[in-house]
């Protein structure tokens, strides 16, 4: 692609003379055809207040007419609008071997406004052009007229002059052509395009532009905000600005709207007399840098999204390993405990037979003396009560012997519900909610109904003898191993057997020790804290697991979960292994901390 010349280039070369101002009438800078003209050097007048660079011949002060000069330039910066002198006479100052010397000039000066992004004065192009020899060509025409002579010569010289000023009018249409960006000139209120570059041809698609209005030029930008905007600018007189605004633009005429992004400024032109002529367009077409940024915010956010997710993963695993560890930590506790505590009930059982054998043997040699029987009756209650305390301990440990039969967890529960009315009391309503279908259980009765009689009694007691008991049965498939918090629970068919109270619940302190021997909260009342520890053992031992939860209307939820019987089992009433699932205790939010107290 063809580089374009610089501004500045274009400054310097110009065959006209320019001279650049500060708003102060200082000199900025001035090109080499202005040097020429006024016979200075560069470094001689930068910096300097341009009536102060040339200054006023002393002999002949009416000979520079300053005051007209700066009427001009307080018009320019009041009006922020060009004005021109269209002749001013100034002479200025040459050095000739004999010194400076004045000459009398005449010159036309046209004073450009520079305003920045603000719409404020920046700075002001002064275009100067030496008229003395035209202005002396008016002078002779009229001495010729007078005289009759032929005007040839005068003609030859205005012809000349108009040559110059089409020569500046066509590189200033070179420089608008090659402009960066696209530009465009729209005259009048109907905004006419007058001019356009080949950027903003490009930016169109190439159409008919010069000569129609924007409106019938680009009927779809209407409704777009642009033509509002145009109005304003016109009739206000105030440049407008937008960064990436969207325009929707068909420049196919056979194709689809395109959505295009652009840079642009609006900037209205005022002529000498204060009135806007027309608006000044100067944009760029930023859309394939709109788009990069679009995909790069989008990649962005992606990756944001990435870090949140992955971030969750991490969180979730963390959590659950925390839990896993947990859980084997309790399992080991509870199985260290339970080793611990089945051999000593095995040994104190042991020892319990030895007493037990001897006071039957020392029964028989008593005779009639009451007093020594009713000391054995006694040492023999000790001995029962410490084999039923032995065989709570086992059951825990569960090293219980057991007698495992098919059991219909409904039937059951109907058989025992006047046992359960008559130890729960009249103040506790039973509600027993048992559906239909439910698949029958491998375990011990006998066992099965001290489960069901501890946990009611717990449930008691959390109420203060007082509320609602309800006991649910329901099916249920775990498809997928469970992590809970004693170990893990194998996957399969199950019938939930569910104790909910209306307790005080309990935290999760006491939660964590549930399950373990001897652990209560209810030491006024001599409680044995064996009651959960039998549940915990005889379920485990029964191949189930055991879970807290909350209760609907608060207290606490127990939820013994026992396998189902296979249809080839359950006929005999041999004892059967244990499958290797553990309970799982995991507890929501509270339970009931009256639950350990048995």
């Amino acid at each position: 692609m063809q580089q374009r010349p610089s501004f500045e280039s274009l400054f310097r070369l110009s065959p006209n003379a320019y001279v650049l101002l500060a708003p102060d009438l200082a000199i900025l800078d001035a090109n080499d055809a202005y040097l020429r003209l006024t016979g200075r050097r560069r470094e001689e007048i930068l910096g300097q207040r341009l009536h102060e660079a040339f200054a006023v011949d002393p002999q002949q002060p009416d000979a520079v007419n300053v005051a007209e000069l700066l009427e001009s330039f307080d018009r320019v910066l009041e009006r922020r609008v060009p004005d021109t002198i269209p002749v001013i006479r100034y002479s200025i100052s040459r050095q000739t071997e004999r010194g400076p010397v004045f000459e009398d000039r005449y010159w036309s000066a046209t004073h450009t406004p520079l305003l920045d992004d603000d719409g404020r004065v920046s700075a002001i192009l002064q275009h100067t052009s030496d008229i003395t020899e035209l202005y002396g060509m008016q002078a002779a025409r009229a001495a010729a007229e007078a005289r009759m002579q032929p005007l040839q010569q005068i003609g030859q010289a205005i012809i000349a002059r108009a040559r110059l000023v089409q020569d500046e009018g066509n590189l200033l249409r070179r420089l608008f052509a090659q402009a960066p960006g696209f530009v465009c000139f729209l005259r009048g209120p109907e905004h006419i395009f007058e001019l356009v570059n080949a950027e903003y041809q490009r930016l169109t698609g190439h159409r008919e532009l010069i000569g129609r209005s924007v409106r019938e030029a680009l009927p779809e930008v209407d409704g777009q905000g642009f033509l509002e905007l145009l109005d304003h600018a016109f009739a206000s007189g105030e440049p407008i600005v937008r960064r990436q605004a969207p325009v929707r633009l068909r420049r196919d005429p056979q194709g689809p709207l395109e959505e295009l992004f652009v840079d642009f400024l609006y900037q209205p032109i005022t002529e000498s007399n204060g009135r806007v002529s027309g608006i000044f367009v100067l944009g760029h077409d930023v859309t394939e840098q709109r788009r990069a940024e679009d995909e790069v915010r989008s990649y962005r956010e992606h990756l944001e999204e990435l870090v949140r997710e992955r971030t969750a993963a991490l969180l979730q695993s963390e959590a659950e390993r925390q839990a896993a560890e947990a859980a084997l930590l309790q399992a080991q506790k509870l199985e260290a405990v339970g080793k611990l505590t089945g051999g000593i009930a095995h040994d104190f059982n042991n020892m319990l037979q030895i007493i037990g054998g001897n006071l039957q043997l020392l029964r028989r040699s008593l005779g009639a003396d009451e007093t020594a029987l009713r000391r054995l009756d006694s040492a023999v209650s000790g001995v029962d009560k410490g084999a039923r305390l032995a065989s709570q301990l086992l059951a825990f440990a569960s090293r219980q012997p057991l007698r495992p039969q098919r059991v219909h967890l409904e039937q059951l529960i109907g058989d025992m519900h006047e046992l359960l009315d008559g130890a729960l009391g009249s103040s506790i309503t039973v509600e027993v909610d048992v559906p239909g279908g439910l698949w029958p259980v491998h375990a011990d009765v006998g066992n099965l109904q001290s489960v069901l009689l501890n946990l009611a009694a717990n449930a008691r007691e959390a109420m203060a003898g007082t509320g609602r008991l309800q006991i649910r049965l329901h099916n249920s498939t775990l498809t997928e191993k469970v992590h809970g918090e004693a170990a893990d629970i194998a996957p399969g068919d199950y019938v939930v057997l569910s104790v909910i109270d209306e307790g005080v619940g309990m935290s999760d302190a006491v939660r964590s020790h549930a399950f373990e021997p001897f652990f209560t909260t209810k030491q006024e009342t001599n409680a044995s804290g064996l009651g959960l520890s039998m549940v915990y053992g005889f379920v485990k031992q029964s191949g189930g697991f055991v879970r807290l939860d909350n209760g609907e209307q608060g207290g606490t939820a127990v939820h013994v979960y026992l396998p189902r019987a296979q249809e080839a089992s359950g006929q005999g009433s041999e004892e059967r292994p244990a499958p290797a699932v553990a309970e799982d205790t995991v507890p929501v939010e509270c339970a009931n901390a009256d639950e350990a107290g048995l």
